[in-house]
C-alpha cells in the first residue's frame, strides 16, 4: 500500500461519488486516474521498528456469523479482508476506486458494459489459479436470492450477461446503468467458485487474502496463518492471527489493558471513554463514519401506522443526550441517514427534529393517541450502546404519555426477526451505507429498501424514487432524486434517526500499520507488531 500526492484538479467527496456510478457516458479506467493516495485507510504509523512474524490477536463481543457473507454486518469485519480481496476498494481520501484483484476497467455504453482486466498473479489458498471465471460465479451468487442475500443484490442482479472475453479479462452487461456498481466492488468479496455453496456455513474459507482460514471453534475463536503466495509482495508481516470472541465489553478492555489483545472492536461509548485514559492504547474512530443509531417503528403495530404518531417520536427523543452519554460525544445529531461524505447529505435535513416535547404532544393529540403500549426492542443488556440509547428513548416517550417497556433479545433472536419484519413495535439498532452511494442504502440496508424493509413500511412513490436514485444518469436528475427521497424519509419516519457515529478500533501501542475499507473491513496487509 503506497501513499502520495494527489495531482490535478481534486473533486469533492460528493462529486466523486456521483463519478463512481455507472450512469454516466464517461468511461472510468484506472489508468486515467490521477496520482497515487492511500487505498485503505492506515493507522497506527508511528516510529519504532518493524519486524515480520508474530501473532496478532483481536478480540469482539459477539459470534462471526457466515451466513451473512455477502452483507456488510459487524461481527465479520475483523476477518473477511483477512481471507479475502475485492476487485477494487475505495481511496477514502476521494472515494476514488482503485484496483485491487482487477488491474483496470472501462465503462461503455452509458454504464451497460463494464471490463475489468484481471491480475495474472494471483492464487486462492487451495493453489488454484484465479481467472474470470470466479468474478462470473460471484456475481451471479450476489445476485441470487438464495441464503442471505447481500445489501447489494438488486446491484448484482441488474448484471444480465457476465463471461470471460480473455484469460484476464471479464466483460459484464447490465440492462442499465447504476449508479453504485462500485459499491458492489467495494463489498463483494472474491471466493472461489468451486467452493462458494460451503463459504455461507463456514466450513470453506477459499480466498486470495494475506491470511489462510485455519479453524473456527463457535462462540470462541477462528485462526489464521499467513499466505505464503499472497499477491502482494513481502506481504503480510505477521505469521498468525486469531480472533476471540470475548462476549463481554469489559473483558474486551481488561484484555487490551493486560496486553491479552493487540486490537478490539464492539466497545460502547462508555468504555471509549474509559480506554481514551490509557496511554498503552490508541482509540481510532473510523473515518468511514457511517455507523447510524436509530429507531425503528414497525408499521404493522398500531399506533406506529399513523405517520403522526411517528413524528411525536421523533420529537421527543433527546438526540443530543444520546450523543453526549452514548457515543462519547463521537459524531453528530442526525434526522437523516445520510453523512456528509453522501452527495444526498443535506444540512438543514440533519438538523429537522429537535428535542421538541410540546410539539410531541400536539401530534399525539392531532392524532388520538393518549397512554399507548409500546414494547422497545434491543439486542443487548448490557449498560451502554443500545441499552442506553433505549432507555433515553424510554425516558423521551414517557414524557410525553407514551407507555415505554424494554425488551431484551438475545442477538441472533433479535437479528432473525429484524431480517423478518417481525420486531414488537419499536427497536434501537444501527445501520450503515449513509456514507456512500445513497442508492445502496434505498435499495440494500433493510431499515430503508424501498421494497422490503424492517418496518413493513410500503409505498409506490419511495420505489419510485429509490429506483430513480439508482438510474440516474446525471448529477441534475440524481439530486433531485436525493432531495424528494430525503422529504419522504423525515415525513414518514419509519426510520427515525438518532446520531451519526462511528465504528472505534481499540489497539496496543505494539500495533502498526492496520488498514480498512470504507464497509470497516479490517486490513491486515501491512500490519506488523513493533519491536519492544
Amino acid at each position: 500500500m503506497s501513499a502520495g500526492p494527489v495531482t490535478g484538479r481534486a473533486l469533492s467527496r460528493r462529486a466523486l461519488l456521483r463519478r463512481a456510478g455507472l450512469g454516466g457516458a464517461a468511461a472510468l479506467t484506472a489508468a486515467g486516474l490521477p496520482g497515487c493516495t492511500l487505498v485503505a485507510r492506515q493507522v497506527g504509523e508511528r516510529s519504532g521498528g518493524s519486524r515480520r512474524g508474530g501473532r496478532l490477536l483481536l478480540a469482539q463481543a459477539e459470534d462471526v456469523n457466515f451466513a451473512t457473507f455477502r452483507q456488510q454486518n459487524t461481527v465479520n469485519a475483523l476477518w473477511q479482508r483477512l481471507v479475502f480481496n475485492t476487485l477494487t476498494v475505495y481511496d477514502h481520501a476521494t472515494l476514488r476506486p482503485r484496483p485491487s484483484l482487477a488491474t483496470g476497467w472501462e465503462v461503455r455504453d452509458g454504464g451497460r458494459t463494464v471490463v475489468f482486466r484481471l491480475r495474472d498473479d494471483v492464487r486462492f489458498h487451495s493453489g488454484r489459479p484465479f481467472g474470470p471465471e470466479d468474478v462470473v460465479a460471484n456475481i451471479r451468487w450476489q445476485a441470487s436470492e438464495e441464503g442471505a442475500p447481500g445489501q447489494l443484490r438488486s446491484t448484482a442482479a441488474a448484471v444480465t450477461d457476465a463471461e470471460a472475453t480473455g484469460p484476464h479479462e471479464v466483460t459484464l452487461r447490465l440492462a442499465h446503468g447504476v449508479s453504485n456498481f462500485f459499491d458492489l466492488c467495494e463489498i463483494m468479496f472474491i471466493a472461489d467458485h468451486e467452493t462458494l455453496a460451503e463459504l455461507e456455513t463456514g466450513s470453506v474459507l477459499n480466498g486470495t487474502g494475506p491470511f489462510v482460514f485455519t479453524d473456527y471453534s463457535p462462540g470462541v475463536s477462528m485462526s489464521f496463518r499467513r499466505n505464503p503466495r499472497y499477491w502482494k509482495p513481502g506481504r503480510p508481516y505477521l505469521d498468525e492471527a486469531e480472533l476471540r470472541v470475548v462476549g463481554e465489553q469489559q473483558a474486551i478492555v481488561a484484555a487490551l489493558q493486560s496486553g491479552q489483545t493487540h486490537l478490539g472492536f464492539q466497545l460502547n461509548g462508555s468504555h471509549l471513554h474509559n480506554v481514551r485514559a490509557d496511554e498503552r492504547l490508541t482509540v481510532h474512530e473510523l473515518d468511514t463514519s457511517d455507523y447510524g443509531h436509530y429507531l425503528g417503528c414497525n408499521l404493522a403495530v398500531e399506533p406506529l401506522d399513523d405517520r403522526r404518531v411517528r413524528q411525536a417520536i421523533a420529537y421527543a427523543v433527546d438526540r443530543d443526550k444520546i450523543l453526549r452519554m452514548v457515543v462519547d460525544g463521537v459524531g453528530r445529531t442526525a434526522s437523516s441517514p445520510w453523512t456528509p461524505s453522501s452527495p444526498a447529505y443535506d444540512e438543514d435535513a440533519a438538523r429537522h427534529y429537535r428535542h421538541d416535547p410540546a410539539r410531541a404532544r400536539a401530534l399525539l393529540r392531532e392524532a388520538g393517541v393518549t397512554g399507548a403500549r409500546l414494547e422497545l426492542a434491543v439486542r443487548s443488556s448490557e449498560p451502554g450502546g443500545d441499552r442506553s440509547t433505549a432507555e433515553i428513548v424510554q425516558d423521551g416517550l414517557r414524557a410525553i404519555g407514551l407507555d415505554v417497556e424494554i425488551t431484551v433479545f438475545q442477538p441472533a433472536d433479535f437479528q432473525n426477526r429484524l431480517s423478518t419484519a417481525n420486531l414488537p413495535g419499536l427497536w434501537v439498532a444501527g445501520h450503515g451505507f449513509g456514507q456512500l452511494n445513497p442508492a445502496t442504502l434505498l435499495n440494500g440496508a433493510f431499515p430503508f429498501n424501498a421494497h422490503a424493509n424492517a418496518s413493513n413500511f410500503v409505498s409506490e412513490r419511495y420505489r419510485r424514487l429509490a429506483d430513480e436514485a439508482w438510474k440516474a444518469t446525471g448529477e441534475a436528475e440524481a439530486a433531485r432524486a436525493y432531495r424528494e427521497v430525503t422529504q419522504l424519509l423525515l415525513r414518514e419516519q419509519f426510520v427515525i434517526d438518532l446520531v451519526s457515529s462511528a465504528q472505534s478500533f481499540v489497539f496496543s501501542d505494539a500495533l502498526r500499520g492496520i488498514g480498512y475499507t470504507m464497509f470497516n473491513n479490517l486490513d491486515l496487509d501491512d500490519a506488523y507488531l513493533a519491536e519492544e
